[in-house]
């Protein structure tokens, strides 16, 4: 499953592009925006593939290319350096200054020509997935934002509304009204796995898993983790 963000502020055009890519798998999840605020936000809390932005965002403002502008801020995250961008627009002139600058992989011009997109996004999603690169993760808690390192997580446990995060480095964050599944998208990566009905673990930190007796042990002095028994058969197939 590949995770791709369009930045377009056509409403119409930006229904078109989905229901396009859509087409070419529908278990891809796009996620659609129109505005710089939101975009900048899912690309922070997601680990994204691909992105579709259009130069121009708005049309009101004369010379406007901020989506050139959100695009050099992308290249600035170490986690985006290289994930392809294919950019939306009718300047011809802007094509230079994009391969060059911001290594975009390709354009799409306006009208869409339907095959060319699904041509250009395609080759696109056959570059490795992202997810494997670090990211930082974002709670709020009471008027506080906490933030943790994907890889830095060990394990997490959901007990009474509470989700209780534990790290390498022995700390242990308590987040309320998390749910697992809502951290698993989070976290966005297939190293973290479910165990049980409320704990999910990190298999970089395994050092061994008992099936029989429903245990894991964790490297280091990070203790034991049980085995859900609605699991162990979900457990035994991801360590064959």
């Amino acid at each position: 499953m590949r995770k791709i963000l369009i930045l377009e502020d056509n409403l119409a055009a930006l229904k078109h592009l989905t229901g396009i890519i859509r087409e070419l798998d529908m278990k891809n999840e796009v996620y659609c925006f129109g505005n710089l605020k939101d975009a900048y936000q899912c690309a922070i809390e997601r680990t994204i593939d691909l992105f579709l932005i259009d130069i121009i965002l708005d049309t009101s403002h004369p010379g406007d290319v901020s989506g050139l502008k959100f695009a050099e801020n992308i290249r600035e995250m170490e986690s985006y350096r290289f994930v392809p961008i294919i950019f939306i627009t009718s300047l011809e002139d802007s094509k230079l200054y994009t391969y060059e600058k911001l290594h975009c992989y390709s354009f799409i011009e306006k009208p869409f020509d339907e095959e060319t997109v699904k041509q250009s996004v395609e080759q696109c999603l056959k570059f490795p997935e992202s997810s494997k690169g670090s990211k930082t993760l974002f709670f709020r808690k009471e008027g506080i934002i906490l933030a943790v390192e994907r890889e830095d997580i060990t394990y997490a446990e959901s007990s009474e509304h509470i989700m209780h995060i534990y790290t390498r480095q022995g700390d242990v964050l308590k987040i309320p009204y998390i749910t697992l599944k809502k951290l698993l998208e989070e976290v966005d990566s297939p190293d973290f796995i479910q165990c049980s009905r409320n704990t999910i673990i990190n298999r970089s930190y395994i050092q061994n898993v008992d099936i029989p007796n429903r245990m894991i042990r964790l490297k280091g002095s990070s203790g034991m983790v049980e085995i859900g028994v609605m699991f162990k058969k979900h457990m035994k197939e991801c360590f064959q």
